[in-house]
């Protein structure tokens, strides 16, 4: 009768010795090009749209008009510089500002473009440029405030919307910039980085729809862009719909290199999909030297999965030796190297491979747990317990390496110690599925045998 019972516990405790840990839903994370914004030259084009000049200011006007089509600039500053800036009209002031601003005397700019907004506060162009010399100057929040300012007082310019854009989706988030950005593009359909801008702010926002038919728009238009693939790529991994994702990266890739990074999510994302063959023509063309080792472990993880064995001994081989790999990196390799031997049944080198692993990492915590794992079930006992102890050391074969303990107490018939030992698991872990059963079988095998013990005494 005990034996029948030992048999039953050692098919449910093998259940739950399990010999990996692989965390799914495992979050990708595509390189996109970061949003390009450029400012533009400043304009010393004079308008007085907003503000007239004084009838005694038309000869200089005049004079002035014509030294600035000839872009004589600094003549027209000495000329302007010969006035006290009371004496000038707000017009011929703001575009005292505007040369100072157009030599790079920022300073001296912003205190006159000051003096212009203290007589005309509602003056839109200097309110525009005094904008510009604060995103030029990296002050976004001046600059956020006289863009504001520009288009509350009724500013039409597609510029001065996009740069509020920007600055909104710096400073205060997506969704503050989606209106500023429409604008613009409504004002410049064909402007790339009001598309961009746009774009940027619904994907943040998390407005995949609108985004999704912006990007269409964009594709149409432009193809052969590859951004734009990779920015649908983004978009179709965050909603976890991997098969479109990976058909817009292989687009990006027919259309030139990508980064090291997305190639390597193309490659993971190939042996999740279980396109093996084209996963190692693109590992195969990827310098082993830069493919980190959690990259490494994620492809051996799916290719042994699969049987796909000719494949990881190949990505093993390349890899153990490459230029930055570390001894503890190696001794990963080799316990990925060490599941194909015990899947192809070839004992001499899984043990080989384990005890290599062993020895460049004593603290390889999955090599001590699955050659522990190993051994008993091959029944050898003398080593599984030092190497179960060993495992148990570490949080995350803590409870793996106390259930193979047990186990090993079962197989060898020590089921005392298996009894308390399970006890103490389910004080640790009171949620590990089907422990509480088997601490009930134990409990009444122990009571059995001293009751045995107790007749034989009598």
């Amino acid at each position: 009768m005990k034996s029948i019972i030992s048999k039953k516990l050692i098919t449910l405790l093998v259940l739950l010795i399990s010999p990996y840990a692989f965390t799914k839903g495992m979050q990708y994370t595509l390189e996109l090009p970061p949003e390009k914004f450029v400012i533009p030259a400043f304009s010393e084009v004079y308008s007085d749209r907003e503000s007239s000049i004084s009838p005694n200011e038309y000869e200089l006007a005049e004079n002035l008009k014509s030294l600035l089509s000839n872009k004589n600039y600094m003549e027209v500053k000495l000329k302007l510089d010969e006035f006290y800036d009371i004496e000038l009209s707000p017009a011929l002031l703001l575009l005292k500002a505007q040369l100072y601003f157009s030599i790079k005397e920022y300073d001296q700019a912003e205190k006159i473009y000051m003096r212009v907004l203290k007589r005309k506060p509602q003056f839109v162009r200097a309110h525009e440029d005094m904008g510009q010399l604060y995103l030029i100057r990296n002050n976004l929040e001046k600059a956020q405030y006289h863009f504001s300012k520009a288009i509350s007082y009724g500013s039409e310019s597609a510029l001065i919307h996009g740069q509020l854009g920007y600055i909104n989706l710096q400073l205060n988030g997506a969704f503050s910039a989606l209106f500023a950005y429409q604008k613009a593009l409504s004002l410049e359909p064909n402007n790339k980085h009001w598309q961009q801008g746009l774009l940027t702010s619904l994907i943040s926002s998390k407005m995949y729809p609108s985004a999704m038919a912006l990007l269409t728009e964009l594709i149409a238009r432009n193809p052969k862009k590859q951004s734009y693939w990779l920015t649908k790529a983004a978009i179709e991994l965050d909603n976890e719909n991997f098969d479109s994702a990976l058909q817009s990266i292989e687009y990006a890739l027919l259309l030139g290199p990508i980064s090291q990074q997305n190639t390597q999510i193309a490659v993971r994302l190939h042996l999740q999909q279980q396109s093996y063959s084209r996963a190692m023509d693109i590992i195969n063309n990827i310098n082993k030297n830069e493919i980190t080792i959690d990259n490494i472990k994620h492809y051996l993880f799916w290719l042994n999965k699969a049987n796909r064995f000719e494949d990881s001994e190949s990505l093993i081989a390349s890899s153990i030796n490459s230029d930055n790999i570390t001894q503890a990196d190696q001794s990963v390799l080799l316990t990925y190297q060490a599941d194909i031997h015990v899947a192809n049944n070839n004992k001499p080198k899984a043990i080989n491979a384990f005890e290599k692993a062993i020895e460049l990492n004593e603290n390889n915590n999955i090599a001590l747990l699955k050659y522990a794992q190993y051994l008993l079930k091959n029944k050898e006992y003398y080593r599984t317990e030092a190497l179960f102890i060993r495992a148990q050391a570490f949080e995350e074969t803590h409870l793996n390496a106390l259930l193979g303990r047990a186990q090993l107490y079962i197989n060898t018939e020590d089921m005392q110690s298996a009894y308390s030992l399970l006890i103490d698991i389910d004080n640790k872990y009171p949620n590990t599925h089907g422990i509480k059963a088997q601490i009930d079988t134990l409990e009444s095998i122990v009571k059995i045998e001293k009751s045995l013990m107790n007749r034989e005494k009598l």
